[in-house]
């Protein structure tokens, strides 16, 4: 194991503890959830997710779908964490987060539910066995260099050229910005516990090059109208990938060399824009 990855693996233990440090309480009811032993009946839960990728437009996603009238989102959030982060709080803090959505559709988009393991995710079909799921699939080359700018740069305030090789190559190794990009496991993993009809999976240039065929397919998939004023929907807004900057020649080359057997996978199993990643 790697020091990035044990190091990354530590963090996240430390995390976890502290989070039930904190609210030990909601123990008991997650285990009581999680073995069935109590129904979620009554609780005002999501109807679907939004659980990824990461950096591929799901903040675009977000911004469209609160501005149907016949969904409901939490007010000034786009990403509850709840099952990744915020598990601790237990499902009653969870259905409480949608409780002012009367009788309108709700929907989670966390970008890192995408990489949950598969305990967790029998978690999430435990507490919403009908959900639909979306997922965004990004080349994970540009996807990685657009989280690393985000990491390494925009939240430090400093320009990417400022930060070194180094800096750079160990963030592109860590676990996290692997598995975010591991498409094959991702789908794996969620398709062992979901239906392949509960999951619409896209992609990034489907954003830029057919935005409102994308929203309709994803109104369709969730179960809202698509009959809509398109005018009030933001879906010609351009988005901002941290990939805007231009990828290094050599950070390139590492990148491709380290997905490259993710690349030929989706590729060929999905066509169409996945075909321009090679």
């Amino acid at each position: 194991m790697t020091t990035v990855r044990r190091r990354d693996k530590l963090a996240n233990a430390a995390r976890l503890a502290g989070d039930w440090l904190r609210r030990p309480q909601a123990l008991p009811e997650l285990v009581a959830y999680a073995a069935g032993w109590k129904s979620t009946r009554g609780l005002h839960l999501p109807d679907f997710l939004g659980i990824g990728a990461q950096k591929a437009g799901t903040t675009w996603l977000h911004q469209n779908l609160r501005h149907h009238p016949e969904l409901w989102f939490p007010p000034d959030v786009k990403e509850i964490r709840y099952f990744d982060a915020r598990l601790h709080r237990g499902p009653g803090w969870y259905a409480g987060v949608f409780e002012p959505a009367g009788d309108r559709v709700t929907g989670d988009i966390t970008p890192n539910y995408g990489a949950l393991g598969r305990a967790r995710i029998r978690y999430v079909h435990r507490l919403l066995p009908d959900a639909r799921l979306l997922l965004i699939l990004r080349n994970p080359v540009e996807r990685a260099w657009s989280h690393a700018v985000m990491d390494l740069a925009q939240t430090r305030d400093r320009d990417i050229a400022e930060v070194p090789d180094w800096e750079l190559r160990a963030h592109f190794d860590s676990r996290s910005a692997r598995r975010n990009g591991e498409y094959r496991s991702m789908l794996e993993r969620w398709g062992s516990v979901f239906d392949d009809e509960q999951l619409l999976v896209a992609f990034f240039e489907d954003i830029a090059e057919r935005p409102r065929e994308l929203l309709t397919r994803v109104f369709r998939h969730i179960g809202v109208s698509d009959d809509v004023d398109w005018d009030g929907f933001p879906y010609a807004q351009r988005i901002k990938p941290g990939s805007a900057v231009p990828i290094p020649a050599a950070h390139r080359a590492h990148l491709e060399r380290a997905f490259a057997s993710e690349i030929r996978w989706v590729a060929e199993r999905f066509g169409g824009p996945a075909e321009q990643w090679r």
